[in-house]
């Protein structure tokens, strides 16, 4: 009786390092995928960011070229106001 104990202590211990094994390199591989994620979701991002701020940068040099016409024709108004 005693070595059928010793023999199913022995065959639960290998299954637990069996599965620990396993465990781990599963756990392994999700944080590889993990850490591919989010290299494509910072990729993306600073795509995004590059792109607003490009946009940003058209639209406010349109609005200061907006702003200078204005300013000319006020003070062409003005002048002809003026005089």
């Amino acid at each position: 009786m005693k070595k059928i104990f010793v023999i199913f202590i022995a065959m639960l211990f290998v299954a637990s390092l069996s599965l620990s094994v396993v465990g781990c390199k599963k756990s392994e591989e999700a944080a590889k995928e993990v850490k591919d994620a989010t290299k494509e979701a910072v990729t993306d991002v600073k795509d995004a960011a590059k792109e607003a701020t490009k946009e940003v940068k058209d639209v406010t040099k349109k609005a200061v070229t907006d702003v200078k016409e204005a300013s000319k024709e006020a003070t062409k108004e003005v002048k002809d106001a003026v005089k």
